[in-house]
């Protein structure tokens, strides 16, 4: 949405269940699903030859059961029949580049061709349609139960579904719904699950062992099922910080159209014009951020206020991320159960150098799109 107007209206209508307190309401949710994380990987390093497991889709599976549940009110414990969740986290993420595609062959959707084309280009369209169609399912589900059910405020499209949007003045249509459910699943589940995923990968490596160690004795050292102390903790935000400093989930370009002029370097640029920034740019810039390629925590514990303006996670501004107090909670309380558990996290011998280079496609992932890790319990 460009229009400034729009865009503030529709996220008026979204905004309440993303709030601080909403979201602390989600969070007997969000321990079951990380304490189901932490045993998937106890389990399948258990059950493999060589010790190791796939943490790379196991955290994809936490967030996007947290997303199926606190947005659409579907319990993956009951496998529903219509989703397979393997199946869907591919589809996302074969998606990708579709608007890529859509940019530079536009007229394959216009003459119809666009699922038919064999190989690359074909396989995306097809994995589109396919978590489109899922969409379709959960959002009908969640149509039936606000039907039904008393206690229905609290799912993330609910408002989308009963509210007004005071730019249209009226309710959403279907189609609407639709589009917004599915960012919503995008966006719920790719970022938090590929942050958790670089965060394990950091304290995997034999250089920051001392720093799992460090994590894990100050975790432990907290009362346990307490979310606000969670939030408080230096070390623990200081992991998390450098995580998003050296891993961030969105590289690509972020544009903006300015809305008045604004001097940048001694040039006015007029309104109109698009600019944009990259977090991996200046989240690297060694003015701010001594040996920037380095993983270390303890720069955060003594940060200068230009390392906090230039941290840039979740974007600045009207457009920052709505979800983003969902994405913190659910990384507190999935580092909280890995480090309560006790088990050492070493990366697994069969990785090659090259499998975790970021690979842009828009969210993140992994080149290799695996992390194998050796998960060893005390």
């Amino acid at each position: 949405m460009v229009n400034p107007v729009q865009h503030q209206a529709r996220r008026k209508l979204s905004a309440a269940p993303y709030s601080t307190q909403s979201i602390s309401l989600l969070n007997g949710l969000i321990r079951r699903r990380a304490e189901a994380l932490v045993n998937r990987l106890i389990t399948g390093a258990a059950m493999s030859p060589l010790h190791t497991v796939d943490a790379f889709e196991i955290c994809g599976l936490y967030s996007l059961e947290v997303i199926c549940q606190a947005a659409f009110a579907i319990d993956l414990d009951s496998k529903p029949a219509f989703l397979d969740s393997s199946a869907l986290l591919k589809a996302m993420d074969g998606s990708a580049k579709m608007l890529i595609i859509d940019s530079t062959l536009p007229f394959l959707r216009k003459i119809g061709l666009e699922q038919k084309v064999p190989g690359v280009i074909g396989d995306c369209y097809r994995k589109h349609a396919y978590w489109q169609s899922v969409s379709r399912l959960m959002t009908n589900h969640l149509l039936k139960t606000t039907m039904t059910s008393q206690d229905c405020d609290k799912y993330l499209v609910t408002p989308l579904l009963t509210g007004v949007d005071s730019f249209l003045g009226r309710k959403l249509t279907y189609e609407e719904i639709l589009e917004e459910a599915m960012g919503i699943m995008f966006a719920g589940s790719g970022t938090t699950s590929t942050t958790l995923t670089y965060l394990f990968y950091a304290l995997s490596l034999p250089s920051n062992q001392v720093v799992q160690k460090t994590l894990r004795e100050q975790v432990r050292s907290l009362p346990e099922n307490d979310i606000a102390v969670l939030r408080k903790m230096p070390y623990l935000n200081a992991v998390i910080k450098e995580t998003f400093r050296l891993y961030p989930t969105i590289i690509s370009t972020l544009p903006r159209t300015i809305i008045k002029p604004i001097e940048v370097g001694g040039f006015v640029l007029p309104v109109g014009t698009v600019v944009g920034m990259q977090n991996y740019v200046h989240q690297r810039d060694p003015r701010v951020f001594s040996e920037p390629e380095r993983f270390d925590p303890e720069r955060w514990l003594s940060s200068s206020p230009e390392m906090e303006q230039c941290l840039t996670p979740f974007s600045v501004g009207k457009r920052n991320c709505i979800g983003q107090n969902l994405a913190w909670d659910e990384i507190y309380l999935a580092v909280e159960a890995m480090m309560r558990s006790g088990v050492t996290l070493e990366l697994g011998d069969e990785m090659g150098d090259w499998e975790m280079n970021m690979e842009d496609r828009f969210n993140i992932a992994p080149r290799g799109r695996r992390l194998m890790l050796k998960v060893t319990k005390p």
